[in-house]
Order: C-alpha cells, then structure tokens, then sequence
C-alpha cells in the first residue's frame, strides 16, 4: 500500500536519547581473579549483577553508596560490605570484580545490567529531606540515597526534571 514505510531503522524517528549511551548489558564468565568487566560503553554509576548459571542472589551496587557495598533485590537484607569479592569500583568503561562467587567465581556465568546515572553523588535540597544523587536528567534516571526522618508528608529531591514515572525503594 501506498503511504507507509518498511519497518527499519532508517525509517525510525531521531530520539533525543540513545539508549545504549545510558543502559547497557554485558555477559561474561567469571574467572575467580579480580579484573575489569569492560565494553559497557560508560562509566556504571548501577551495576545489577546475577549469575546466569548458578543459583546466587541479585546483586545492585551503585556510585552514590559506593562500589563495595551492595543490595539484595530478592532479600531483605541489609546493605552489606562486599569490598572484596563482588564489585571493587566503577570504571571508565564498566566496572572491577573481586575474586568471589557473587560476581566472578570460576566456571560461572554472569549478566550485569549497567545504568549511567550523573558519577559521584551531590547533596540535594529540593525537598523535606536533604538527600544524596546521582542524576543523568536526559535519561530520565536518577540514584538517591536518604534517611528518613518519621514524617508521613516528607518529599525527597531526585535531581530529574520532571517527577519519577518508577520508583524502586530498598530500605
């Protein structure tokens, strides 16, 4: 029929944002020798770790907690100090594993899904409780970290323009 375009991305609109300059999934296999996972494309500000072939928990590690200290998504675990064996630090391109089974034990593999938020968090005011971010506005994401105050009207600064459409939260 007339008046329609193949389905193809050179038909596609431009976007504001390119995905992949924000978000990227790396796979690797885990070698039980500290290194650098690379090729994320940026610096990840939110790694989100699982092995792919062991039955080990979900692991998040962000830049405005810091590197070595990690949450549970399927736990109700507290924040735990992992500083040696699951992610060691963000780096240009990715992100460092220590040498345990979390994030590189030998012969499993791995899947990390790797955010870009804004690098090193900033104190925001822009609410009842003061809170530290790490905010990318052209992506729409932000990393916040905060201690509640008891108050049931409180609001929290996110450092985005306009208010969150998701919000994931982990005491």
């Amino acid at each position: 029929p007339t008046g329609f375009l193949a389905l193809c991305s050179a038909n596609l609109p431009s976007v504001d944002v390119i995905p992949s300059e924000h978000f990227n999934i790396v796979t690797y296999s885990g070698t039980g020798i500290a290194r650098d996972i690379t090729d994320v494309g940026f610096q990840s500000d939110l790694v989100w770790l699982k092995s792919r072939n062991a039955a080990l928990d979900h692991r998040l590690h962000d830049s405005v907690r810091g590197a070595t200290l990690s949450l549970k998504s399927n736990g109700a675990d507290a924040e735990a100090d992992t500083s040696t064996f699951i992610v060691t630090d963000f780096i240009t391109d990715g992100f460092s594993v220590g040498t345990g089974g979390g994030a590189n034990a030998s012969g499993n593999t791995y899947v990390a899904w790797n955010w870009k938020a804004g690098g090193t968090a900033v104190s925001n005011t822009n609410g009842t409780i003061t809170s530290s971010v790490s905010a990318n506005p052209a992506a729409g994401f932000s990393i916040v970290s905060y201690t509640g105050t008891g108050a049931i009207a409180a609001t929290i600064g996110h450092g985005l323009a306009q208010k969150p459409e998701l919000i994931i939260r982990k005491d």
